[in-house]
């Protein structure tokens, strides 16, 4: 079971089980359905059933959505620009950690969307990741090279390199 954030608490039947993240949850009864609970502070929380058999070695993944993201939306793993959008928001909250988490999530599942890398790299820079944060904001800068911000990004990149624009001849 994997869990956003990675820090939720897990409940199966009623049954306090730990903190989230990746996890191996034992279902021994194929006929039984299994109801799991999943709670974080800032966050709604989630519920989730299925029988034992179905529940048996699959992969189960459940994101939280963070109060004040929107009650009609749901967010799913595989759910790359709902998952950016609630990076985005924590970002915001200074939740930097957790952003990270939420937008590496989106980052892999959709590569291709600019919001997941750029997210992914303001969180990677407050979090005092230079290397992720530059890696990030460049993908970001090569998905979107049209976006509006994208002369700030490409600033934050140099910033971040430390690299020194001399001024030339007639400057």
């Amino acid at each position: 079971m994997d869990t956003l954030p990675s820090e939720a608490q897990i409940v199966l039947d009623g049954v306090p089980l730990g903190r989230g993240g990746a996890r191996t949850v034992p279902v021994p009864d194929p006929v039984h359905r299994y109801a799991f609970r999943v709670t974080a502070p800032g966050f709604a929380a989630g519920e989730w059933s299925a029988k034992g058999a179905e529940l048996a070695g699959s992969r189960i993944g459940l994101a939280l959505r963070p109060e004040g993201f929107g009650s009609g939306r749901r967010l799913e793993m595989e759910d790359g620009a709902g998952l950016a959008a609630a990076a985005a928001l924590l970002l915001r909250r200074e939740q930097y950690g957790v952003a990270f988490e939420y937008a590496q999530r989106a980052a892999e599942a959709s590569p291709d969307l600019p919001l997941a890398h750029r997210v992914l790299g303001e969180a990677a820079e407050a979090l005092g990741q230079r290397g992720r944060a530059i890696a990030e904001y460049s993908a970001y800068v090569r998905l979107a090279p049209e976006a509006p911000d994208r002369i700030r990004v490409e600033k934050r990149v140099e910033d971040l390199r430390g690299d020194l624009t001399m001024p030339g001849p007639g400057r």
